[in-house]
């Protein structure tokens, strides 16, 4: 009876973990989907992004009540509120076309229990270099944007000057034309 109860115990134990575990992935997954959703959004700009990013990141790592997030990019920094650069923390760079241009950091306000990377797991590693991929892919993806459109905006106006030039060649031809007679005849 004893060992019905420890195997059961055991079970037990294990069913707890396991389900530990998926609530941590679930969470992770519910970080990069919404990622995801905001990269949908084409109406806002890169700083509100990244501000709405940074809000997201918390939630996702383990200890979700003393996680604090910051992404810095370009000299432009987005952050949770109580950051601070002493406490144990997590990062990774945003490298956009072979270029380091940011960096995504969560840190921890108390000292925890040392994991596979500090106080971090193995899945949390994996979950900020995933979420620097996406902030490097969004970041791309709005400056392509901006890109088209001013090369649009060079399209026209070009298209405006080859206009303006066709016009003053037949404002100069309609003038050549009668003022050849007149030379003629003078």
């Amino acid at each position: 009876q004893y060992e019905v109860l420890s195997q059961i115990l055991g079970i037990a134990i294990i069913n707890q973990s396991v389900q530990s575990a998926l609530r941590e992935r679930v969470k992770e997954l519910s970080c990069l989907y919404n990622i995801a959703q905001l990269s949908h959004q084409h109406n806002n700009s890169i700083s509100d992004t990244l501000q709405k990013i940074v809000e997201l990141i918390p939630a996702a790592w383990q200890y979700p009540e003393i996680t604090r997030g910051r992404i810095s990019l370009e000299n432009k920094i987005y952050a949770t509120p109580g950051f601070s650069e002493k406490n144990p923390k997590q990062t990774a760079k945003i490298i956009i076309n072979n270029q380091t241009r940011g960096m995504v950091e969560v840190a921890y306000d108390e000292t925890k229990p040392e994991m596979f990377e500090g106080p971090f797991l193995e899945e949390e590693r994996n979950l900020i270099d995933m979420i620097t991929k996406q902030i490097a892919l969004i970041i791309e993806r709005i400056e392509a944007e901006k890109n088209r459109l001013e090369l649009q905006e060079q399209l026209r106006h070009a298209d405006r000057l080859a206009t303006i030039g066709q016009l003053a060649a037949g404002v100069a031809h309609e003038l050549n034309e009668p003022l050849g007679n007149i030379l003629g005849f003078a």
